[in-house]
């Protein structure tokens, strides 16, 4: 996990450094991106809720899978709820994203 780039705070209570809720689901999102070819052989178009670097549950939907992870898991956990399905980033500049393009 060279590649991510946490950022952390000092806790004032405890004196140890801690990830944010944030920081927790950037480190599964990427750790999910990751598994995603494998996930894709055995469970493709399911939903899943990934945690601590593995699959925790597969659902048919992604209503099922909150519901789930809220169950077992709570809020401020860093589970990531995500499809399993192909995908291909599309860059966009900033121009496209805010408007400033003219026909």
């Amino acid at each position: 996990m060279g590649r991510l780039n946490r950022v952390a705070f000092l806790s004032a209570s405890a004196g140890e450094m801690t990830m944010t809720t944030a920081d927790k689901v950037l480190e599964q999102t990427l750790l999910f991106r990751a598994g995603l070819p494998e996930l894709l052989k055995e469970h493709r178009g399911k939903w899943v809720v990934f945690l601590g670097g593995e699959v925790k549950s597969f659902h048919p939907n992604e209503r099922a899978a909150y519901d789930n992870a809220v169950k077992e898991f709570g809020p401020g956990t860093g589970y990531v709820i995500a499809p399993v399905i192909e995908t291909r980033p599309t860059p966009v500049t900033a121009a496209v994203m805010f408007g400033l393009t003219y026909a």
